[in-house]
């Protein structure tokens, strides 16, 4: 595969950029009056605008998706066609999370019977944690892109090294966090 690489340099800038200034609102900044659905769903659009920017065609949540994460009990059921803060940070990590995850996967990972200041807790914790992962993975996608960006001349198989490592290492990741998620739930 061959790509330009002024085009591939200022694409993997760009997305670094994004990556190590993106973050989800802190459990402070989000809304305390409950919302309805259509509001719930533009303040997701908003706050997870990096997924969006990246996929424009891809809707990540829609009506009919928070009302099966409720009829799968992913999410608590909302109170009177209302969403409160923590219907808000429950849907915000599972957005995030499946991405990669499976929704089996992530129902093990969000217990529905937590109180609200349990809510607070892994939705501070989430937010917190995903933010030093990006660092991280960006720190190490430019380790692996500078050499294949600054070398001399276009080597298109270097461009796939990239690609494929990149792709393999998110595959990794999520093996890795499918195998904590089952070893902590066969504890439980």
């Amino acid at each position: 595969m061959y790509i330009d690489k002024n085009i591939l340099k200022t694409s993997i800038t760009q997305w670094d950029e994004k990556i190590r200034n993106y973050t989800l609102p802190e459990w402070e900044q989000l809304p305390v009056i409950d919302l309805y659905m259509d509001q719930v769903l533009s303040l997701i659009e908003q706050y997870l605008s990096i997924y969006y920017e990246m996929n424009e065609n891809k809707k990540f949540i829609t009506a009919s998706m928070i009302n099966n994460y409720v009829k799968l009990n992913i999410i608590p059921a909302p109170n009177k066609k209302k969403y409160s803060k923590e219907h808000l940070a429950y849907l915000l990590i599972v957005c995030t999370l499946k991405q990669t995850l499976d929704m089996a996967t992530i129902k093990k990972i969000l217990p529905l019977n937590n109180s609200d200041e349990n809510i607070k807790d892994l939705y501070t914790s989430f937010v917190r944690n995903q933010k030093k992962s990006y660092n991280y993975v960006s720190e190490n996608v430019m380790k692996v892109a500078n050499p294949i960006i600054e070398l001399e001349g276009d080597n298109p198989q270097r461009m796939n090294d990239l690609i494929l490592q990149v792709a393999s290492s998110a595959n990794a990741f999520k093996i890795l966090s499918e195998r904590i998620t089952n070893l902590a739930s066969e504890e439980n």
